[in-house]
């Protein structure tokens, strides 16, 4: 069994995908305060009983012989959700690849990769900070590294969400991949239907409706789910006191149901009282980013730290839960939510991680790569032992095919 290390993965999505593609989890690194190391210590059962852990300063992290190293370090210096003097090759935040990229010298495994926003690779200062990365490895270990950008979409390689990102990956050993083909692709209602008829509460509690045949992939053996718990907050509650005096339409915003609800009622209700004012006189505008109804019958979108709060589920006057987060992920019902109901920060970790799907499929070739037989496809050449996968809407060679019966669902390599 090929064995990785795990740094800054959090919630531990990329963790769950290593392991269904065949790693063993030897140790787990993350930055002071340890964020998102509670959620797989609560889940050993799927991880792994023996692995390590630790969080501290780079500097600190233990080095010890494997084969693979994976990381999801923060991405908001080149996600277009940060301000704008945020972003780019001089954000702070990007200390943390570099602290990575440091990391992997010392231990040098065959195969290292991170994931991060596209714009990594699009934006006017990504590619050469890639590159540097890539470069500065290969100065602490005299090493010639393969360099693969390695863009994808979680609804490209069996996942149910439309989440577009990319992995850096550099390379000792051969790596290629063959075009994912999906068998099938979900809509959001698929998804999380079952959980519907469901309480919600963050005990464990029996399944009442058969799922989706896409979804039976995620079910728990022992006919229980826990965690379908929703935040229940200030904002929450003003959200729910709206859709009790109208109907929220998939698909709008916040501005735009609220003024359906003054337009209706000539008032807002009572917790909006302090803000009613400001909000008429504004004309309703609310900002760009306020929370919205999903479609139930598209495919899920991409779970933020804030979704909890911004998610309207797509026919239920509720914000999602947290195994609905879960589920979008990628996540089992067998990984445990309930041990971490009083973990701070919870409803942040699930959008600091990455889709379970996503970090099973690149596992899968990395597992490939060290078994020797690379997949055929290294992407197109772009510099000296540097090329571009992008497998980003691979999910439209499914959109034109029949969607007939599931048996099963997963992604053809």
């Amino acid at each position: 069994m090929y064995t990785y290390l795990s740094n800054q993965t959090y919630a531990g999505g990329f963790d769950v995908g290593m392991v269904q593609a065949g790693f063993k989890l030897l140790h787990k690194t993350e930055q002071k305060g340890a964020f998102g190391t509670a959620n797989c210590l609560a889940n050993r059962h799927i991880l792994g009983q023996d692995w390590t852990h630790q969080a501290g300063p780079a500097s600190t992290w233990e080095v010890m012989s494997a084969d693979v190293m994976v990381a999801n370090p923060p991405c908001s210096g080149f996600s277009v959700m940060s301000a704008k003097h945020f972003r780019g090759a001089e954000s702070p935040v990007l200390s943390c690849m570099w602290d990575y990229v440091e990391y992997v010298a010392k231990v040098q495994p065959q195969i290292a990769v991170f994931e991060s926003v596209q714009q990594a690779f699009t934006h006017k200062d990504g590619l050469v900070t890639m590159r540097a990365l890539r470069s500065r490895v290969e100065e602490l270990t005299g090493k010639k590294w393969d360099l693969y950008h390695v863009r994808h979409n979680a609804y490209s390689v069996g996942g149910c969400a439309q989440r577009r990102r990319y992995f850096w990956l550099i390379s000792q050993i051969p790596f290629g991949i063959e075009i994912p083909r999906p068998r099938y692709l979900p809509k959001f209602s698929e998804i999380i239907g079952d959980l519907a008829p469901l309480a919600v509460t963050w005990n464990p509690q029996a399944y009442r409706l058969p799922a989706h045949p896409w979804t039976r992939q995620l079910l728990n053996p022992e006919g229980t789910v826990d965690g379908h718990m929703n935040m229940r907050n200030p904002l929450t509650r003003r959200l729910g006191d709206i859709m009790s005096g109208v109907h929220w339409p998939p698909g709008k915003s916040m501005a735009e149901v609220v003024k359906m609800y003054y337009d209706k009622h000539g008032r807002l209700p009572d917790s909006w009282a302090e803000t009613e004012d400001k909000i008429v006189k504004r004309d309703f505008v609310m900002g760009f980013t306020t929370p919205t109804r999903w479609r139930g019958d598209n495919p899920a979108r991409v779970i933020t730290g804030g979704s909890l709060q911004m998610v309207i589920h797509p026919w239920l006057d509720r914000m999602i839960t947290h195994r609905e987060a879960a589920r979008i992920l990628g996540f089992p019902d067998n990984w445990l939510i309930q041990p971490l109901r009083r973990v701070s920060g919870l409803h942040m970790m699930w959008g600091k991680g990455i889709s379970t799907h996503c970090g099973r499929w690149i596992g899968e070739w990395m597992h490939s790569a060290l078994d020797g037989v690379p997949g055929s496809y290294r992407g197109e050449p772009m510099g000296e032992r540097e090329w571009d996968i992008d497998v980003t809407d691979a999910w439209r060679s499914a959109a034109t095919a029949p969607q007939h019966t599931i048996d099963y669902v997963g992604v053809v390599q």
